[in-house]
This record gives structure tokens, sequence and C-alpha cells, in this order.
């Protein structure tokens, strides 16, 4: 699940309805709308998707249909579903994904005032669709979250973390790359990072930038804005203010 899904804004719900078991069409072209779906009465399903992917959906999973997909539904245990499709004002490009939830209740709460709404035709329907959209989606980053122990989180941002060791000089280097490198929102890498090492992912980076530009200085042989664009400071000036603030005197006072 990406972080896209955070600051998404819904724009239209396409249908909030309760598929009873052995009814629904099993293929579908172009899929018109996102989709989140819960399985229930047992329900137990396979979907084959047109670029030779499967996803296995069990009961009590919620999963996410993407919006423009293609793909054949195939009942392994026949049951019932609850199913909301939406648009977003953001372009969203996730892959399909299943989840089992330890507490399904509140999430499949949600799904049913919200199809209780849609079905009444009540003038909240609208409303009560989207609130049920964000409950899912904060459901869903709450259970991501359950899912790991400290040293498996430590271990969902090693790849960011080897990629900073290798290349905290690239003035490109973004927490949101980062983050997306991990496979996990923004907002959860900054958090797992400050978890494991006190102090923000900028905050590191410069660091060191800074231990590595004591080094250069120390050497004699470069100036100040070459240190400066070395250590990945696109401003001489950004480089002075921060090594300033954190070694208490000037680049130039330190190279002496």
């Amino acid at each position: 699940m990406n972080g896209k899904w955070k600051k998404a804004t819904v724009t239209e719900i396409g249908l909030v309805v309760y598929v009873m078991p052995n009814m629904g069409t099993a293929v579908h072209i172009d899929r018109p709308y996102h989709g989140f779906i819960i399985n229930t009465n047992g329900a137990v399903r396979d979907y084959y998707f047109s670029d030779g992917s499967v996803m296995h959906a069990g009961e009590n999973e919620l999963f996410y249909l993407p919006k423009g997909s293609s793909y054949r539904a195939v009942d392994i245990i026949p049951g019932g579903c609850y199913a909301i499709n939406f648009s977003t004002l953001e372009e969203i490009q996730e892959p399909p994904f299943s989840i089992g939830l330890r507490n399904s209740e509140q999430i499949l709460k949600s799904f049913k005032e919200a199809e209780k709404a849609w079905k009444s035709g009540a003038e909240y329907k609208h409303s009560a669709a989207c609130r049920a959209i964000y409950d899912i989606i904060i459901g869903l980053e709450k259970e991501m979250e359950k899912r790991y122990s400290p040293e498996e989180k430590n271990g969902i941002i090693s790849p960011a973390i080897n990629v900073i060791q290798e290349n905290f000089t690239d003035h490109t280097l973004t927490v949101a790359a980062l983050a997306q490198l991990c496979g996990i929102s923004e907002a959860y890498f900054r958090r797992l990072f400050v978890n494991k090492f006190g102090v923000s992912p900028k905050e590191y980076i410069l660091m060191l930038r800074i231990d590595y530009a004591k080094q250069i200085l120390t050497s004699g042989q470069f100036s100040v804005s070459d240190t400066a664009e070395l250590c990945g400071f696109k401003e001489p000036c950004h480089f002075s203010r921060e090594f300033s603030k954190r070694v208490g005197v000037s680049p130039r006072e330190y190279k002496g």
C-alpha cells in the first residue's frame, strides 16, 4: 500500500453494494473505478489478471482492485462480499493486494453502513461512502504497522539505509524517494527511521555530509565551496550555515 492513499481525495462513488453468493460478473475489462472489497460468508476467490498475476482473497480479507485493471474472478468457496467503487483526484498506481485483517469487525461495519446508506438513497450516501473509504485506508495503515516487530521494522527501511550510506552526497536524494524504495508511506518511513536512529532522515544525511566535510577540509586540498559541492550542498552558504550550527565554527575556521 503506497503513501499516496494517505492524501487521496475521493471525487466520485461508482457503487456501494453487497454482492450475494453466486452473483456478479466474473470477467472485468478495464475496470472503471478503484475498488475496496471484503469477503464475507466464508468466501474465497482467486483473481487472474491480464498481466499474468494472481491474487488470492479469503474470508474476511480486505482486498483492492485497481482502476483500469482487467481480470477474471474464480470462486473457490462461494460467498458474499461488500464492495465500494470510487475515483480519486490523485492518480494512484497500486497493484492489487489482499490483506487478512486481525480485527475485521470495524472495517466490515464501515462497509455495511455505507452500503445501507447507498441502497436507501439517503442524501448523505456519498458522504457515508467516502467516510468508509477513509476508514478503510486508516485501518489498512494500522494493520500494516501491527504486522512488524521492531527488528522487522528496521528491516523494512534497510534498503534506504544502504542507499543513504552510498549516496548521501547526492543532492537529489529525497525522503520521498527513500520511502518509495521501501514500499511504505513517507510518514511511516520517517517514524521508523527516527525510532532506529533518533533523528530524522534529513538530519541523518546532514550529519553524514558534515562528517565527510570535516575529512575534506582537514586534507587542505579543497576550498570551502568545493567541499560544499563534494558533500552534496547546492549552495556554499547553506553548507557554511549547517556546518557552523553543528560544529561550532565555520568551515573556513575549521580548515585553518
